[in-house]
């Protein structure tokens, strides 16, 4: 199928960490953007920005034809964008909490206005959740640090989707797991993608950003040297602009 209108739309965003190149991209409901590079180029950094961890120090960000500068990550989460971070034991878990309450975690934080956390709903949102992502674990008061490095990825990604996002931006989304939950993510990702959600994923293996890119960025010192479409998706055509090379005419 065909990607849907635009999501998010960035015109000459900078960076705090590269706050000297303005980067223009879009991603389109139902579209798998892969963002490559060699370690350094300023992915994660881009991907922060777009969640309001580092705000933008200028140029224009738009979530469907609305402007939108996200000061904090619950700015970016009300729009609808979610982050499932490279690092998911420091930013994407509470390793000595429950899987229960790592489940809701983000849901609870922004439906809950103040008081007490409602235990019956936690329940339901991370039964749901187990169900729907098939994570492995004894029940629902598993403490998530004895879980397997797939299990606490599979944890993270369906915390943020309980929230129905419109944009999904993933950080080297398999680092670290095993082949099958590799594949079990990849899958959900196409599934996601085939309900209508926009997804921007970071990934340093080559062969992933050749498997599951609709069309890839490529990035150099905080620059985007080029974008290929997937038939234009190879090896040598995203080392070439990985390295600095801009793409042949």
């Amino acid at each position: 199928t065909e990607p849907g209108s635009v999501v998010l739309g960035a015109e000459n965003l900078r960076t705090p960490a590269h706050p000297q190149s303005g980067l223009s991209f879009s991603v389109r409901e139902g579209e798998i953007v892969g963002i490559a590079g060699l370690v350094g180029a300023g992915r994660t950094e881009l991907l922060q920005t777009l969640f309001g961890v580092t705000p933008a120090v200028g140029g224009t960000l738009k979530i469907a034809g609305k402007a939108l500068h996200p000061q904090t990550p619950l700015d970016a989460i009300k729009s609808g964008i979610v982050l499932v971070p490279e690092d998911r034991k420091q930013h994407g878990l509470i390793l000595e909490m429950s899987v229960r309450e790592n489940a809701s975690l983000p849901r609870l934080r922004v439906d809950q206005k103040a008081g007490a956390i409602d235990f019956d709903a936690e329940i339901e949102v991370a039964t749901d959740m187990v169900e729907k992502m098939d994570v492995k674990t004894p029940g629902l008061e598993q403490v998530v640090q004895y879980l397997s490095g797939g299990n606490q990825q599979k944890i993270v990604l369906g915390k943020w989707l309980a929230m129905n996002p419109r944009m999904l931006l993933l950080d080297e989304p398999t680092r670290g797991i095993d082949v099958g939950s590799k594949q079990e993510i990849y899958k959900l990702m196409e599934d996601l993608a085939a309900c209508g959600v926009a997804i921007l994923f970071v990934s340093s293996e080559m062969e992933e950003v050749l498997g599951m890119a609709d069309r890839a960025l490529v990035m150099h010192e905080g620059v985007i040297t080029g974008e290929l479409a997937r038939d234009q998706l190879n090896e040598e055509a995203v080392m070439q602009l990985a390295t600095g090379n801009k793409a042949a005419a």
